[in-house]
């Protein structure tokens, strides 16, 4: 995966089932806030009465936070930052989470990230508006950057934002569409830049 300028100048990352295992069932918390097919759970919070949607989203902050208290890292976290550290790139975190649960599970790893993101700095993926706002705070262009992620939103997101993607498959069933590593530790060198 070689962009055009040559040079990954930053990485992004999706947090949650890329950093840390997938661990929130999103079916359970659909139905406990009664979210619909085909609706995002945001939207649907955001469409009910105040009453019915303070209720939601209590439900929603309590999930995440009791998933990044409970996280764990994907396999290989720990060895890529290692290396990822003594790289000249800056490294971003972006996240549909809320802030207090992304900053938690910063702190608890010890990752070091130059720029992160959740969703109250902008809307949330796939609305490209994340990506876009991390460009404008690293003073970086689409082409000078690449994002790694594991879902839907991060791949309709980055997409929207004209930002390279890979995935992260979690199942060796799922369909390959364009760069995808099974581990983590093979992110370098789909980048190009295991030998660096």
């Amino acid at each position: 995966m070689h962009h055009t300028s040559g040079i990954i100048k930053a990485i992004l990352f999706d947090m949650d089932g890329t950093i840390t295992r997938p661990h929130i069932d999103w079916k359970t918390l659909r139905a406990r806030v009664g979210a619909p097919e085909g609706a995002t759970i945001i939207g649907h919070i955001e469409s009910l009465p105040a009453a019915e949607a303070a209720a939601a989203d209590a439900i929603l902050l309590e999930t995440e936070m009791d998933a990044a208290v409970h996280s764990d890292t994907n396999p290989g976290v720990s060895e890529l930052f290692a290396r990822l550290y003594d790289l000249p790139l800056k490294l971003a975190l972006i996240t549909n989470n809320h802030r207090a649960a992304m900053e938690h599970v910063v702190a608890k790893f010890g990752l070091r990230f130059d720029l992160l993101l959740s969703r109250e700095d902008a809307t949330l993926k796939p609305a490209p508006d994340l990506f876009l706002l991390a460009l404008e705070r690293l003073g970086l262009g689409a082409d000078d950057v690449v994002c790694l992620g594991d879902g839907r939103y991060d791949r309709m997101a980055c997409a929207a934002a004209g930002i390279p993607y890979v995935h992260l498959a979690h199942s060796p069933d799922e369909p390959v569409d364009g760069p995808t590593i099974r581990e983590l530790g093979q992110l370098l060198e789909v980048l190009g830049l295991d030998g660096a």
